[in-house]
């Protein structure tokens, strides 16, 4: 017994020594399976004016429940939530953060799955992105020199002429170029992303379905300005200033129903009420407000609010 524990000893001392490279060979192998930029990786790349776009794939898909952006000045510590994406299930997807001032902060993710487990990403700093791949040379093989045409040969068109700086026997084949990606931002939030070539199919789309409006900020970001109306101010019929500057309060049916007026600065700050008013007219002297202005008023029939307008008080002089 002795022997035979001796002999498997020295064959997995042999065996270590001779195969000592397959946990390395494992490791590169594992280590290579995850992208750069996809989750719980991330890729934060820095742009132009002090801003930093961080950017990932989803592989999770609808088993994500919340993704939220932190950056800290410390890549172990203080770390503060700067985003939290309305929808984290987006295949690609991203943030712009553009209210950092110093780009040597940290960013990382927390994920939180449907299952309540979640993850925190590794941390970054942000980079500049990788340029472009330079041109690929081939090399190929010189053929023979041809023997001499006689006079009655079809003759030899002229050899081109070599390009500059290019060695002999080497052909330049250029390398092929990418699709660009353009992102899709809506109020600093990335919301998507479209190639190059879907660009004006887009905009038509913008432009005949919504009141919206495109800004392109930079080369590689397109942004979505939501539409806006104008306040049009309708006077109220039942509560309105004069030109004399009496405020007046008409309500027909004040007799047989219950009304009640309530006044509110231009910042909804309460000011006063007027409760169970039973006259058809009543006139209130802008001398009651506190200033002149836009004032704000809730106007209830039995209890239900009937119409939510404002009015406005001229100055004096």
């Amino acid at each position: 017994m002795h022997n035979l524990c001796i002999i498997f000893a020295g064959m997995a001392r042999i065996i270590c020594k001779r195969f000592r490279f397959l946990p390395v060979l494992f490791f590169l192998f594992s280590t290579g399976t995850y992208g750069q930029d996809t989750l719980p990786s991330f890729s934060a790349q820095l742009r132009p004016g002090n801003k930093v776009l961080v950017s990932w794939n989803n592989h999770f898909g609808k088993k994500i429940r919340q993704i939220s952006i932190q950056r800290s000045a410390d890549s172990l510590r203080n770390y503060k939530t700067i985003m939290t994406l309305p929808d984290p299930t987006i295949p690609q997807n991203g943030y712009l953060d553009q209210k950092v001032i110093d780009t040597n902060h940290y960013y990382r993710l927390y994920i939180l799955l449907d299952s309540g487990k979640y993850i925190f990403s590794p941390s970054k700093k942000a980079t500049r992105p990788k340029p472009a791949p330079p041109a690929t040379v081939v090399k190929t093989e010189k053929k023979p020199s041809e023997p001499v045409q006689n006079k009655h040969t079809t003759p030899i068109p002229p050899a081109p002429v070599a390009e500059k700086n290019k060695p002999a026997g080497e052909t330049v084949v250029p390398a092929p170029i990418p699709e660009r990606f353009i992102l899709i931002e809506r109020r600093d939030t990335v919301i998507g992303r479209i190639s190059e070539k879907q660009i004006q199919r887009f905009r038509d789309s913008v432009s005949l379905k919504t009141k919206d409006t495109l800004v392109m900020l930079h080369p590689d970001t397109l942004e979505i300005r939501p539409f806006i109306p104008a306040d049009v101010f309708r006077p109220s019929r039942f509560v309105f200033m004069d030109k004399s500057g009496l405020l007046h309060i008409e309500l027909p049916d004040a007799t047989r129903k219950k009304y009640m007026v309530r006044f509110f600065e231009s910042d909804r700050t309460p000011l006063f009420d007027i409760k169970e008013i039973r006259d058809e007219l009543l006139l209130l002297d802008k001398a009651n407000f506190l200033h002149a202005g836009w004032y704000l008023f809730e106007l209830y029939e039995e209890g239900k609010l009937k119409e939510k307008n404002r009015f406005f008080i001229a100055r004096d002089f």
